[in-house]
């Protein structure tokens, strides 16, 4: 506990501030700021909430990031924590897909708003459809990326095996021809959880080689979300969760792996 508390009196009050100072008035009229802006604002908030929860980013495979915006990333999905982690070390203005319920949080709900993501119920698929769309009007803007995570929810299996991804993700980016970029993030379940606490708080994100429209145009979107899928989880299963303890035993001389946490 004295990890969460020691990190709300560090930026409680530069939260609460940011809150009602500007983060609820981007969401309530987005348009009347660039969007650059507005990302960057947000981005160095959620730089310090990170610092405040002693979570260090290592990020890999930033050389596989296209310039080209809009693409597409599709990471794995373990945490409330990954949008965040995401923002904190983009280096493309981006957003995202959130499932419904997210809109009705008061901060993320809220964040998520303010860079003009979008919410979908994915036991809606008339709405889902509608979300896919407007996500697609977006790209002629060029003003930024997307993340959507293909699994639709968290994966609360740390031993992590991968929920299959929804092959519907991948439908409007290859219609449009974006680069897609599979994202393995690893080490965000631990952060938001009250025992056991750390020192120190690692998450791994590796950004693999983008898809390009020239490899994907022959292939279905089932195809698609298999290959990301597996790369992502070979990321992971091979790479990822070695490193992670690795790191862990040096800041946890006692670390022992369990999937509860």
């Amino acid at each position: 506990m004295f990890h969460y508390t020691k990190a709300v009196l560090k930026v409680g009050f530069p939260v609460l501030f940011a809150y009602f100072a500007w983060l609820k008035r981007y969401s309530l009229h987005p348009e009347k700021y660039p969007f650059d802006k507005r990302f960057k604002k947000l981005q160095k908030l959620v730089k310090k909430v990170t610092k405040a929860l002693q979570v260090e980013l290592i990020i890999e495979g930033e050389e596989n990031i296209p310039d080209e915006i809009p693409s597409f990333f599709t990471p794995n999905h373990l945490s409330f924590y990954d949008p965040l982690a995401f923002i904190a070390i983009s280096q493309q203005p981006c957003t995202f897909i959130s499932k419904k319920e997210i809109e009705k949080y008061p901060f993320v709900g809220t964040a998520v708003k303010s860079i003009q993501g979008l919410f979908m119920d994915r036991n809606d698929l008339k709405q889902s459809l509608k979300t896919m769309m407007k996500m697609e009007e977006t790209f002629i803007e060029k003003e930024k990326s997307w993340v959507v995570f293909p699994e639709g929810t968290r994966r609360k299996d740390h031993m992590m095996v991968l929920r299959d991804f929804h092959h519907g993700t991948f439908r409007t980016p290859t219609r449009a021809k974006l680069p897609i970029v599979p994202v393995a993030i690893y080490g965000t379940f631990r952060i938001l959880k009250l025992k056991p606490q750390y020192k120190k708080y690692p998450v791994f994100i590796k950004f693999l080689k983008p898809i390009y429209s020239q490899e994907y145009e022959s292939m279905t979107t089932i195809d698609v979300a298999k290959r990301i899928q597996n790369d992502i989880q070979k990321e992971i299963s091979f790479n990822l969760r070695r490193k992670d303890f690795e790191y862990m035993n040096k800041v946890c001389k006692k670390y022992k792996f369990n999937s509860s946490y």
